[in-house]
């Protein structure tokens, strides 16, 4: 017998992995062999990667192998490349994990829960069967309890096999159907995406803009920008509490912060500039408008005598708890920010309830409208109850 070449250098990248099976490593004589190999071991490491992580991947794939040579008991491994592609790295998982290889978590180490759970399962079932077998056949002897034992546990494990794979096939019937559900609302969704793509924009009918075009979008933004920055404005720069006077004020700040914005488009016109850059410009200096009036606000707002207040109060409190006069006073400047913020948020809701119509001009609009439903004419085809007598002769006359 022509004795085997042995080959001790390692491939590079894959020392750590293949240094517990170095001898069969050593004992590959073929190029061929070896490639499949190779490949085999970076397709297991990749896949090891994305359970347990690139780290922690060789050392698993290092343990098992060394594992899996200790099972061979000191037998010697008659083909290398086989025995390595079909014992030595192949994931063996006794349970439902992803990450159970003979019995061992591979993330952790430790004994797996879930093959601990199915072994105590099935010496449950064991254990229920031979209390049936002691119960109906008390007479057996040892050995022929032994083997009715043996064969009820085949059939209750057929019996288990065949209703998981009843449960299986349902549930790939089921996700069959969620499948075909799933594409269905996919379907759904690209054609409610093409027909929005489609729609002309609403403001300046330009095809194909998806409702609004990107000017028009720029321009509403800073509409909205605009309209913000005029009520921060107004709620600071006056009091609250009569809204005629409130929505005057609204109405002042408006005009002075559109007259602002229009100045600067209208230079930019002027220029030349392309509509789309004028509407990107207008909407920035709309909102730089609204930072510039929230900061002001907030400014005038932190110096008010409910923030005033608000701090010194938490300034005592804080001081008498601690004792620090560093952290008293942090505590004191949050509190007196979250004051100023309540404080604006709370004059901004009064600013739009100014805004907002009267109650009795909405009652007066609903008695106009009702007026108009009572002096539309009814519709022939409504039915008009007539009296008992009328109905009785009709149906005597029929």
């Amino acid at each position: 017998m022509k004795p085997i070449r042995l080959r001790w250098s390692l491939p590079r990248g894959l020392e750590q992995v293949l240094d517990p099976v170095r001898l069969e490593w050593a004992r590959i004589g073929h190029a061929g062999g070896r490639t499949r190999v190779r490949a085999a071991l970076k397709a297991e490491l990749r896949r090891l990667a994305g359970i347990v992580g690139s780290a922690q991947a060789p050392v698993v794939l290092a343990e098992r192998l060394e594992r899996r040579l200790a099972a061979q008991h000191g037998e010697r491994v008659r083909e290398p490349v086989g025995w390595l592609l079909s014992r030595g790295l192949p994931q063996r998982a006794e349970c439902y994990a992803t990450a159970c290889d003979d019995q061992v978590r591979m993330d952790t180490g430790l004994v797996c829960p879930s093959c601990e759970l199915l072994i105590g399962d099935r010496r449950a079932l064991r254990h229920q069967v031979v209390q049936a077998v002691a119960a109906e056949l008390p007479c057996l002897a040892p050995a022929e309890a032994r083997a009715e034992v043996e064969r009820r546990l085949r059939r209750e494990i057929a019996l288990q096999a065949a209703r998981d794979a009843v449960r299986r096939e349902h549930a790939a019937v089921e996700r069959a159907h969620r499948e075909v559900a799933w594409a269905h609302q996919r379907e759904e969704l690209a054609s409610a995406k093409a027909q929005l793509a489609a729609r002309a924009c609403v403001e300046c009918g330009v095809p194909e803009a998806g409702g609004l075009c990107l000017v028009c979008s720029q321009n509403r933004t800073a509409r909205e920008a605009v309209e913000q920055a005029a009520q921060v404005a107004a709620a600071v720069s006056g009091p609250v509490k009569d809204l005629g006077a409130v929505a005057s004020r609204l109405a002042a700040c408006r005009v002075r912060v559109e007259g602002e914005v229009e100045r600067v488009t209208g230079r930019l016109r002027r220029e030349g500039m392309p509509q789309a850059a004028v509407a990107w410009e207008t909407r920035t200096l709309a909102e730089e408008l609204l930072r510039a009036e929230r900061a002001r606000a907030m400014d005038a707002l932190l110096d008010s005598a409910e923030a005033l207040a608000e701090a010194e109060r938490v300034f005592a409190i804080e001081r008498a708890r601690r004792g620090g006069e560093v952290g008293a006073r942090a505590a004191a400047e949050q509190a007196r920010q979250r004051c100023a913020e309540l404080l604006l948020a709370q004059r901004l809701g009064q600013v739009r309830v100014a805004e907002r119509p009267s109650a009795t001009e909405e009652f007066g609009g609903w008695r106009q409208r009702l007026a108009e439903l009572a002096a539309r004419p009814l519709d022939e085809q409504i039915r008009v109850p007539q009296p008992a007598g009328e109905c009785r002769e009709a149906v005597s006359a029929a």
